[in-house]
């Protein structure tokens, strides 16, 4: 249930999720919200957006070749990172085109979700391609620049605004459903996306192993955001 608190012309509207939203209602205009971003923050999400879009693109027309864009947007749709790349792309387009923040609970299991695409790659996937000219770079945006961007992004401007504070196990949410997702796809196509995931190369214990790793990780890594986005300086 939604808590109001007067705080001089306005009262806060908290709801407890795990995907927190506070609005500032007007006591004058109570259907107007005051969530605005600061411009040059409006500016960074759209640059961001924008870099996102054009990896996406970029993926796409580069594996096209012999395939047409449904079976290489179908196949793309197995992989993490270009799911949770997508969602980077709407979500800060989305900030840039309304002027408006995100919750800190969505940011947060965004931003975790991206961090996640750059370390199981670069500890777990690297060594195993060995990409030229454009699709070196397009790895290179989804799994390092991205990540890092909207790292950046979550530190400078999510965490210093109230309210912060979300509930990190709610956050797991997302690569737990993928998880699911890829190994029922897997089953019924024999396609796998990822090698730690492929049971019909390694035993379904050892996928297991694999996939209850990366949840502890990720759980782990939502808690230390959580205390830190809570200690940040707020913004004036």
């Amino acid at each position: 249930m939604p808590s109001l608190a007067p705080s001089g012309r306005f009262r806060q509207v908290e709801f407890n999720t795990g995907f927190q939203v506070s609005t500032f209602c007007s006591i004058e205009n109570p259907g107007s919200t005051v969530l605005a971003i600061d411009p040059k923050y409006r500016i960074i999400a759209g640059l961001i957006g924008g870099l996102a879009v054009a990896a996406l693109v970029a993926h796409v027309l580069g594996r096209m070749g012999n395939a047409g864009l449904a079976a290489v947007l179908w196949r793309s749709s197995g992989y993490f990172t270009i799911l949770t790349n997508s969602l980077t792309a709407g979500t800060f387009l989305t900030i840039a085109a309304s002027g408006r923040r995100m919750s800190f609970g969505w940011m947060s299991m965004l931003t975790l979700s991206m961090i996640m695409v750059a370390l199981v790659y670069h500890i777990l996937l690297a060594h195993l391609f060995n990409p030229h000219g454009l699709r070196w770079w397009v790895d290179q945006a989804f799994h390092t620049i991205l990540p890092a961007s909207v790292l950046w992004f979550w530190l400078m401007e999510v965490t210093r605004s109230d309210p912060r504070g979300g509930r990190p196990l709610v956050w797991a949410i997302w690569p737990a459903c993928y998880g699911a997702y890829a190994l029922l796809r897997g089953a019924v196509t024999g396609w796998y996306p990822y090698p730690f995931l492929n049971v019909g190369t390694i035993d379904w214990s050892d996928v297991a192993l694999n996939l209850a790793g990366i949840t502890l990780a990720f759980v782990a890594l939502a808690y230390v955001m959580n205390y830190l986005g809570q200690r940040m300086p707020l913004r004036d």
